[in-house]
């Protein structure tokens, strides 16, 4: 790689790591909750109306199977989430009460260290130019030549 493209990498690198941490850390200061713990409630809410099957769970996040059952036994002894068995395949994993309470009060701390720590950094042109840019890195390679 040239220094251009070095340094491109690394920019890119940092900035999502400086943005992902600071958001982390604001939700865990604020709510008791880990980043992971935060994104496994979320998606059980957002997608699944509070209960998913573990392996879509996996899947949404894409987190192996093995790094979510770890996950999960942490979360489900501080009472977050509950397994139960879907049927002789699949196991649908679900948010308790307290997983529910501990989300509602890190979502408004979530939304705040977002437009904190990305948002309020950028010009309006910059959020435009950083959203069409992300939307043409996650999509499908075409071949441009």
């Amino acid at each position: 790689m040239s220094e251009a493209e070095t340094r491109l990498w690394h920019a890119w690198k940092l900035a999502g790591e400086a943005v992902m941490n600071a958001v982390e850390h604001d939700i865990a200061d604020g709510s008791g909750l880990s980043g992971p713990d935060f994104g496994v409630l979320a998606r059980l809410a957002d997608l699944g109306n509070g209960e998913l099957r573990q392996q879509d769970l996996a899947k949404s996040m894409r987190w192996d199977k093995s790094r979510l059952s770890h996950q999960l036994t942490r979360m489900e002894g501080r009472s977050l989430t509950t397994r139960r068995p879907a049927d002789a395949k699949g196991v649908v994993v679900g948010t308790t009460a307290k997983g529910r309470k501990a989300l509602a009060a890190a979502r408004p701390i979530h939304a705040g260290s977002i437009r904190r720590h990305l948002i309020a950094k950028l010009t309006a042109h910059q959020r435009q130019e950083l959203l069409a840019a992300c939307d043409l890195l996650r999509s499908p390679e075409v071949d441009t030549v």
